[in-house]
């Protein structure tokens, strides 16, 4: 066997290896489009490979190298080693933000006839006739609505009403076990709250010192009283992340990508109760900052403390999940190491992307370039328009979460992809065009339902 033959079945053998891994992974995942066609382009690969291997065909000894240089020069290329990625650039001066400013304050904590109420539409006039229209719509998953079913939409409710049960105090106070605070080096007590946060389930989990900016300036959804300046001392700051699970965020936008949203909260509440009680345990002042009882802006505190970039849709693309997690911090005086933040090329990614943007239902997503928001430069997408299709919808929508090419599950061969495309540019371009080509520019919700989350 000469030269050529070995170097031409040993790129079949490879070509069929990586071919088929990537049909199976994707047969696995239920992913019937992507199969398909990973499985047609093996086989077409393998065919024409095979002919030029088998038939004596003019220049075959010239067709077949000049292939096989094809490839591996593409190849290398889009896996030259990492560029410099760009990270989120701050162009301004920041101030904090109101937390009566957030959308979910005007429709979970005041109420018509109250005085907070007519307080706040006495300084936000404009916004009352959009909240009118909202508030005579039912609420998520409410009767009424598009996802209601008697028996399936108590799974969110139990969840999001537990975790707002157990989450109601979170101000207390440091009880040292022994009678007097435990005096511990900042890189010792980093380690023992990351691995502590881990072993509780937490997917990534990150130390930082706590930017003043990235703490709330009032009080507005959140328990205390309303309107209240918000003075939090605490230096440091432990930001945790759990995943949500792949099988329920592609069943976007109906209601078991809710339930699991209101699941994940309550996991991530659990994990960052037990790191402040654990603090306060050590004779530390702590804070837990969870859904519905925040005092400081989690994806801002989770992007200083390494877990990963802010992306187009506005939440934190971490490097393992993309924005398929849920987050909490917690607040502390304890001094600790700090994680550095962290590029991937996310910036980059999602300015040639835009995959959330076309698939918004509402457009509430910033498909243009960057703006200076808050003396941040990054997209930002809209609240309002996002959250009137919220109550359209019956559900928390997560479209953008789902088609984000981060967020597709772990496995040998996505885990190749996320390799790649923090190589460089041409990687990140080959990549989109691969997703876009595998599972479309406007993926379908074409997957089974859990039994157990199946309305009646």
């Amino acid at each position: 066997m000469d030269l050529i033959s070995i170097t031409g079945w040993t790129a079949f053998a490879l070509v069929a290896l990586f071919g088929f891994l990537f049909a199976a992974t994707f047969a696995i995942e239920q992913e019937k489009r992507p199969a398909v066609i990973a499985f047609a382009v093996t086989v077409a690969a393998l065919a024409i490979l095979g002919t030029l291997l088998l038939i004596d065909i003019p220049f075959r000894e010239w067709i077949i190298p000049g292939l096989i240089g094809v490839v591996v020069i593409v190849g290398g290329v889009v896996a030259l080693p990492r560029t410099r990625s760009e990270a989120l650039r701050i162009v301004g001066k920041r101030s904090r933000v109101d937390e009566r400013d957030a959308i979910l304050h005007r429709f979970y904590r005041i109420e018509e006839g109250t005085p907070e109420f007519e307080a706040y539409y006495e300084s936000h006039p404009e916004k009352r006739e959009f909240d009118e229209k909202l508030r005579a719509m039912p609420g998520l998953a409410e009767p009424g609505s598009k996802t209601h079913d008697p028996v399936t939409s108590g799974f969110q409710a139990a969840c999001f009403g537990l975790t707002e049960d157990l989450t109601r105090e979170l101000d207390w106070s440091p009880a040292p076990m022994d009678g007097q605070k435990v005096e511990i080096d900042p890189a010792e007590a980093a380690m023992r709250l990351k691995g502590f946060a881990r072993y509780l389930g937490a997917v990534s989990v990150g130390c930082t010192r706590l930017d003043p900016a990235h703490v709330y300036s009032n009080i507005g959804r959140s328990p205390g009283k309303w309107g209240e300046p918000i003075d939090l001392s605490h230096t440091h700051a432990i930001a945790v992340a759990v995943p949500m699970a792949h099988e329920m965020v592609r069943l976007a936008p109906d209601s078991p990508t809710t339930t699991e949203t209101a699941f994940e909260y309550q996991e991530v509440a659990r994990i960052a109760m037990a790191l402040a009680r654990y603090l306060n345990n050590l004779g530390y002042e702590a804070r837990a900052h969870v859904d519905g009882n925040y005092r400081v802006m989690c994806v801002p505190v989770a992007v200083d403390a390494g877990l990963g970039e802010l992306g187009r849709i506005g939440l934190l693309v971490t490097p393992e999940l993309g924005p398929r997690v849920r987050l909490a911090v917690v607040t502390t005086d304890l001094p600790l190491k700090q994680d550095e933040p962290i590029t991937f090329g996310v910036q980059d990614f999602c300015r040639i992307c835009l995959k959330c943007a076309d698939i918004c239902p509402s457009a509430s997503i910033e498909a243009g370039g960057k703006l200076d928001h808050n003396g941040v430069e990054k997209w930002q997408s809209q609240q309002d328009t996002c959250y009137r299709y919220w109550r359209l919808a019956g559900s928390d929508c997560g479209l953008c979460i789902k088609v984000c090419p981060y967020s597709h599950p772990d496995g040998s061969a996505h885990d190749m992809v996320r390799w790649l495309i923090k190589r460089n540019p041409m990687a990140r371009r080959l990549a989109l065009w691969s997703d876009d080509l595998l599972y479309g520019r406007r993926p379908a919700a074409r997957y089974p339902y859990p039994d157990w989350h199946k309305k009646n």
